[in-house]
């Protein structure tokens, strides 16, 4: 095998997927640059060599192909499964609350993330508390931009209003009446007694009309 991946992560090759993931956390901790004054550039080298192990051994059928045909991969396989992708995302968390820096990982990850559509920047990214612009050309970038995006804000619920005109007599008795909201046909039962200001609410009927959740209110005019 050109790489020995079990040896970079201090494993033997029979390590199970949790002993794996344990591995990579322990070491992307030990080999932070911040935690190794004086020898930066030798832990950088170090933790791309285990991220890259963990890459492909993190993902069982990367593994699989690994442990029959020796094929390697490169350090972007980490985003390659949601196995791996969320192991890594647990470390970037750790650094987070521990208050370690991010700025090591621009080029190591750069280009593979570039490959994925992103143009980001980690600098800025820990210590300082948040992220910030390099670059006109770089996008501002949060831990959510990389695990699948911030999480969507929940809209609201709409209302809509229509007024709906009746005779005295379908007041009186009650009637049916049919609506149409872009292009969907509502039916609208009214019941007997109602007057002018009488409200009759088509409970999430905005479902059926706009895709989203929300109630149709038609206010009642006789005359």
């Amino acid at each position: 095998m050109a790489k020995d991946y079990y040896k970079a992560l201090g494993l033997q090759p029979s390590a199970s997927p949790s002993d794996i993931k344990k591995a990579y956390r322990r070491l992307a901790m030990k080999y932070h640059p911040d935690r190794n004054p004086g020898k930066e550039k030798e832990a950088t080298e170090k933790f791309k060599e285990i991220s890259e192990a963990y890459g492909v051994l993190g993902d069982p059928e990367k593994r699989q192909q690994y442990d029959q045909y020796g094929t390697v991969g490169d350090i972007g396989d980490i985003f390659g499964s949601n196995t791996t992708s969320t192991g890594f995302e647990d470390v970037m968390r750790g650094f987070q609350g521990r208050g370690l820096s991010f700025d090591f990982l621009d080029p190591i990850l750069g280009d593979a993330l570039r490959g994925q559509g992103y143009r980001v920047s980690f600098s800025g990214l820990g210590k300082s508390g948040g992220p910030r612009r390099r670059s006109s050309g770089t996008r501002r970038f949060t831990l959510e931009d990389l695990f699948g995006g911030p999480q969507q804000q929940e809209q609201p619920p709409m209302t809509v209003t229509y007024e709906l005109a009746i005779s005295p007599e379908e007041a009186a008795k009650g009637a049916t009446k049919r609506l149409t909201r872009k292009g969907r046909k509502l039916e609208v039962k009214v019941p007997p007694g109602v007057h002018t200001g009488s409200i009759v609410r088509l409970a999430n009927a905005c479902t059926i009309t706009d895709g989203c959740q929300g109630d149709i209110l038609i206010r009642i005019k006789v005359k």
